[in-house]
């Protein structure tokens, strides 16, 4: 099963979203949000997706709102999947940038709506999972030609590279990225050198 965070600040809205989904999902649903954003990762964590009122600080209880949890998740899993759910869309269109899908909070009591949630969600974590097992795959497979004595084209590399940068994406907070980040900028650096070099000796030709 799909674990699935839902957040919300009222109780009605919570028991609605599990009523209607937790036969198709494992439901996290926690009894109170932090009062600090930056712990709201600890909540979401170890699920696939996290489902998010768009209002959450509606009743004063907490100061922050579903975009900003968008963009306290992605400091530490940038490709995590994120839906917001809302009964003010224009506003959260134009605010919430770090999500993949914006949708009516409807869709959680409406039988006819309650599919087309589903879908959305098996959709985010299906692109999601796959984009990870894509990743890891490839890697694998350039690496084992790399121990075969095989050398990789140029796209080959590029591939590698983005790979790993993705999967070093999905977790921030590890050093891998910042290895990453600093073999990116070598590489980067070197090219620059390189065409420089070009440029100069074309320029000595003449």
């Amino acid at each position: 099963m799909i674990k699935v965070v839902f957040l919300d600040e009222e109780q009605g809205w919570q028991s609605s979203f599990y009523n209607s989904f937790s036969e198709k999902y494992e439901i996290i649903i926690p009894d109170t949000l932090p009062k600090n954003i930056e712990d709201i990762w600890e909540l979401i964590r170890d699920s696939q997706i996290a489902v998010v009122d768009y209002r959450l600080n509606g009743d004063g209880t907490i100061s922050y709102t579903g975009d900003a949890v968008a963009r306290e998740i992605h400091k530490h899993n940038k490709h995590f999947p994120v839906l917001i759910l809302t009964s003010y869309e224009d506003n959260a269109i134009q605010e919430c940038i770090e999500t993949q899908s914006i949708r009516g909070k409807e869709m959680i009591t409406e039988p006819s709506l309650q599919e087309k949630l589903c879908s959305i969600i098996n959709s985010s974590v299906g692109i999601y999972e796959r984009k990870k097992a894509d990743s890891e795959k490839c890697i694998k497979d350039l690496q084992e030609k790399i121990n075969n004595g095989e050398k990789l084209t140029s796209q080959e590399e590029s591939d590698k590279y983005d790979s790993e940068v993705y999967l070093a994406e999905l977790d921030m907070d590890s050093s891998l990225r910042a290895n990453l980040i600093n073999r990116g900028t070598s590489k980067e650096l070197e090219e620059m050198i390189s065409l420089a070099h070009k440029i100069i000796e074309k320029h000595d030709k003449r």
